[in-house]
């Protein structure tokens, strides 16, 4: 049941996708260094992890940042509601018990949206290193403000920057699982990837006038957390919380569309 899961979410067009899409976004927060590259006599120079850094949430045409809740959903998140409405679930449970069901479910959803969101990150972070980039720390200008993991930062900036990749992978996992779980309580299907993202919104204008660490759209960037009352702490006490609403969601949900 695992396997077919995993080949059903990873060999399919919605996956290309949102890597393809995730990708594209990461370039457009890069424009202006692309725009270099192709004509050097501009004089931008930056260093190749600080083009990816502000690709990703900190340039002011950043787009993955603000997006990724919606492109997670795309690979394999409505795939358990058509199932669900066509019968194709009745006819799986006949084969195989709910739990295995379930958890093939869940693991297929969380490691599709896992997976294109580093494939697209780790692609760009090359474009980044190879294409873009120098190398030289003399020109980078975020070393003042990185106070997470300084000393990685400092001996390994790559490896600092495959962190905040495989960071935001985990977090579109589990906003996907959320997704998953509105989407077994949620009749529209689209309503239920549109709602994290309103969420995002909701918690960044509205719950973070009460403090920086409800503000879900910052959780993609780790130095933001730290303006918080709860510190970098925050950002696994969010991820976990919200890990187990969208659990929660999905059995009860699944749980009572059996009974009916």
């Amino acid at each position: 049941m695992v396997k077919t899961e995993l080949k059903r979410a990873f060999i399919s067009k919605s996956f290309l996708l949102a890597c393809g899409i995730a990708f594209a976004m990461l370039a457009i927060g890069g424009l202006e260094y692309i725009n270099y590259a192709l004509h050097p006599s501009k004089g931008i120079v930056r260093v190749w992890w600080q083009i990816y850094i502000e690709s990703l949430f900190f340039g002011m045409t950043s787009l993955l940042g603000g997006f990724y809740t919606i492109i997670v959903m795309i690979p394999y998140v409505l795939s358990y509601r058509r199932e669900r409405d066509s019968g194709y679930r009745q006819l799986i449970l006949l084969k195989s018990s709910r739990r295995a069901y379930l958890g093939a479910k869940m693991l297929a959803v969380a490691a599709s949206a896992f997976a294109s969101m580093l494939l697209s990150n780790l692609c760009w972070m090359l474009v980044c290193r190879f294409v873009l980039g120098e190398t030289d720390p003399m020109y980078d200008r975020f070393r003042h403000i990185i106070d997470f993991a300084l000393p990685l930062y400092d001996n390994y900036p790559g490896w600092y920057m495959v962190m905040y990749a495989v960071h935001a992978s985990v977090l579109g996992a589990i906003f996907a699982i959320a997704g998953l779980g509105l989407s077994a309580v949620i009749k529209n299907r689209y309503l239920a990837l549109f709602l994290p993202f309103c969420y995002c919104i909701f918690s960044s204008s509205v719950l973070s006038s009460i403090d920086n660490s409800f503000a879900a759209f910052d959780l993609l960037s780790i130095q933001l957390c730290q303006f918080g009352a709860l510190g970098y702490w925050g950002i696994p006490i969010y991820e976990t919380v919200l890990l187990a609403v969208g659990l929660g969601l999905f059995l009860g949900g699944d749980y009572h569309a059996g009974k009916a």
